[in-house]
């Protein structure tokens, strides 16, 4: 079995799924096609209503797909295998809030068919780890913050150590210290082999933690972009020096950045707004300046690589396709989840 064939039995694979809303009038997910290898943190992108509520439906076997075909390590999502192997967390947090935290907790573990004689020390260690303050474990579910509550949908994510693990936006209601919380179990979680699939509006954290991100636009894949193994990309920075009274100095900003493959864009006072090439053009740019007799007081990149992965290329003329004629899946899909419940 070569590397390919590995990754796809013991992986993600979604290829070319279509799936319908409407008796087939509206089409939420369109031919998409993706993979998340294993090991690897997957982002998924896109605007609302692209299908990405939708896909994570069809991974956890709660939506049936029209056409294509879905595997996690090799078998449908429907399998109990499968199923075992997935820990989910949802956006849209629903608790039965007449228990505690450790009743909830207890009662997942229950029904996973775990070793009964392990319920306690699990429970505990899963609810130490996503830092639930124990003095909240027999408080009632209806009692939590939007915040205690993610912790606790964290914690029964990962009951019985799945190989896999969907995320739909796992940050939203967060404090910072929760989102820092949530940054190291990820790494943690993926240096013990999981493989991670994170759905989010928030691109600082997708880029962040994620090793590849796939952008979803009316229900296929757009673009795919490897964070990890990517080229050294093209970036904005914006550069402040200390005042000085050299006139003219603005030709010579210009002619030292372009010796190192720079552009000045913009220029205010003492800041300038920089296109560079790579990262590499950067600390020449900046070592330049200083042996011109500039004083560097801060230099800062504009955007992140995310946000103008976002906004450029193809997905620029996606978004713009996506905002003039704008479906109402996000709806549908809304609808479709009540009507599973």
């Amino acid at each position: 079995m070569n590397s390919a064939e590995t990754s796809a039995a013991s992986g993600i694979v979604v290829k070319d799924v279509v799936k319908t809303y409407k008796a087939g009038k509206v089409k939420a997910l369109n031919e998409l096609s993706l993979t998340a290898n294993p090991g690897e943190a997957l982002g998924i992108i896109g605007p609302n209503g692209a299908g990405k509520t939708t896909l994570f439906g069809c991974l956890l076997s709660f939506l049936h797909v029209d056409q294509g075909s879905i595997s996690i390590a090799g078998l449908p999502p429907d399998a109990l295998e499968s199923r075992k192997a997935v820990g989910y967390l949802p956006e849209r947090l629903n608790f039965d809030k007449w228990m505690t935290g450790r009743q909830f907790m207890h009662f997942h573990y229950e029904l996973s068919g775990q070793d009964p004689s392990m319920k306690e020390k699990v429970c505990h260690d899963l609810l130490t780890k996503v830092a639930l303050e124990e003095q909240n474990w027999d408080l009632l579910i209806k009692r939590y913050s939007r915040g205690m509550l993610q912790r606790l949908g964290f914690a029964q994510a990962l009951i019985g150590r799945p190989r896999f693990l969907l995320l739909d936006e796992p940050a939203s209601g967060v404090d910072p210290a929760g989102v820092l919380l949530l940054r190291r179990l990820m790494r943690e979680l993926k240096a013990e082999g999981m493989t991670i699939i994170l759905n989010s509006h928030q691109l600082e954290q997708v880029e962040k933690l994620c090793d590849r991100v796939a952008f979803i636009n009316k229900g296929k894949v757009d673009a795919v972009e490897d964070l990890k193994h990517g080229h050294a990309e093209s970036c904005r920075y914006i550069i402040k020096w200390k005042p000085r009274d050299a006139a003219g100095d603005e030709e010579e900003i210009q002619a030292l950045a372009s010796r190192c493959g720079a552009e000045l864009v913009e220029r205010q006072s003492n800041l300038g707004v920089f296109n560079m090439p790579n990262i590499d053009a950067v600390a020449d740019t900046l070592d330049a300046l200083v042996r011109g007799g500039f004083r560097i007081v801060e230099a800062t990149p504009q955007d992140n690589r995310l946000e103008r992965f976002f906004i450029d290329g193809k997905t620029e003329a996606a978004r713009e396709k996506f905002e003039a004629s704008e479906t109402k899946i996000e709806d549908l899909e809304g609808k479709n989840e009540a009507s599973e419940d």
